[in-house]
């Protein structure tokens, strides 16, 4: 009932997926120059920090590549690899955890299985940057749920405010960057 303080959806289920975590993945392969290529000419971001090693070698000690590129290309699999997210996603178009998939289809489990809501919206992300991936790095990463809060809207509905996060680094164990999304989970 709107106006309720008793809670709607969340749940002793739903209270569990809080901190659960994704086994540590590994990219497949490593950054290469023609993905940092295609990735600056398709945002663009032309900075020649990027290919030109007489500008970047002093401040960052080699070439780097945009950022956020890692959260972008973390998930590419290998070719022998069979795509799970089209799977999951012809599934359920909707799914909120098709992204996480794994090649041995270990993921975080969908918000949807355990509560009773069905409408997504993405509510942002949050970006730290701690170093700059570097041409040549292997990525790892994990993700994991930190929090899922029941809150209401003006219209007094429950609603989920889920937070995301993942963390990347590379073979040295240097973190790069830490990717925080928020979700809104509706009924």
């Amino acid at each position: 009932m709107p106006g309720s303080e008793q809670p709607l959806l969340m749940n002793d289920r739903v209270r569990a997926l809080i901190g659960r975590t994704t086994p540590v993945r590994q990219m497949y392969g490593s950054v290469d120059v023609e993905t940092v290529r295609r990735y600056v000419v398709g945002i663009p971001d032309h900075d020649p920090r990027h290919w030109d090693p007489a500008l970047s070698d002093e401040r960052f000690g080699s070439t780097t590549t945009p950022a956020v590129m890692v959260h972008y290309i973390a998930g590419r699999q290998a070719p022998w690899v069979p795509d799970q997210l089209h799977d999951v996603m012809a599934q359920d178009p909707y799914s909120d955890s098709g992204y996480a998939a794994t090649e041995d289809g270990d993921w975080l489990p969908s918000i949807r299985t355990v509560a009773a809501v069905k409408s997504h919206l993405h509510a942002g992300d949050e970006i730290e940057v701690l170093q700059y991936p570097k041409v040549g790095d292997r990525i790892f990463y994990q993700g994991r749920w930190v929090d899922i809060q029941e809150k209401r809207g003006r219209d007094g509905n429950p609603f989920l405010l889920v937070t995301h996060e993942t963390n990347y680094w590379n073979q040295d164990n240097q973190v790069l960057l830490k990717v925080r999304g928020v979700g809104i989970e509706r009924p």
